[in-house]
């Protein structure tokens, strides 16, 4: 009984982040509210709050709700095999062709200015990134494959993040004035390469 409550409140959890994101595209972040996202996932307000205290919480459902799948590749890219050189390229890679291919949410959620708890939220949701990052620069330089330089896994770990959300927000913003999605990802991939790791033997 209890599992089978808890598959109908996923549901409607899931039915209701699927409306939100269909209404934020339509209208942006300022113009959605949470009568728009009720009469659009056809349920009524009261029950709306029953699933998302306030509109942030919404906002950051259909941000996680979309990054499922991504989120899945980057679980399978850190915990591959391969050489940490190799899976930092590919992660970063994952990351800026992720964002890319929900350009519009980004586009939605720059609509005005960000709350502080929703800030909040896209950052911690950056630092956990970021941590991916760190850890991989860890296992590289434990394998040896980093370049003697002295900066340490998390300074490395930070700036890549840097370079990553500077590309993102670059096309969220400026979509017309960047070239295609692949010029950029070779090009951070040789400087992933170039800057910090070693030469292939």
């Amino acid at each position: 009984m209890q599992r089978r409550r808890a598959m109908a409140e996923e549901m409607m959890r899931s039915a209701i982040g699927e409306a939100a994101s269909a209404v934020l595209a339509a209208v942006g972040y300022t113009a959605l509210t949470m009568d728009r996202v009720a009469e659009a996932a056809g349920v009524s307000k009261g029950t709306l709050y029953n699933y998302f205290e306030d509109k942030d919480a919404l906002v950051l459902e259909v941000i996680d709700q979309a990054f499922t799948v991504l989120a899945g590749k980057i679980d399978e890219t850190c915990t591959d095999s391969s050489p940490a050189s190799w899976r930092l390229r590919q992660l970063a890679r994952l990351v800026v062709t992720g964002v890319e291919e929900l350009r519009a949410l980004g586009q939605a959620l720059c609509t005005g200015p960000m709350p502080p708890r929703l800030s909040a939220g896209l950052r911690e949701r950056q630092m956990r990134m970021r941590e991916r990052f760190v850890l991989l620069f860890r296992q590289a330089e434990a394998a040896g494959e980093l370049r003697p330089g002295g900066h340490t896994p998390h300074e490395l770990g930070r700036l890549l993040v840097l370079m990553v959300d500077g590309i993102i927000n670059e096309r969220i913003l400026h979509a017309a004035d960047c070239p295609d999605v692949e010029r950029d990802v070779a090009l951070l991939d040789e400087c992933i390469q170039r800057l910090w790791f070693q030469e292939a033997p």
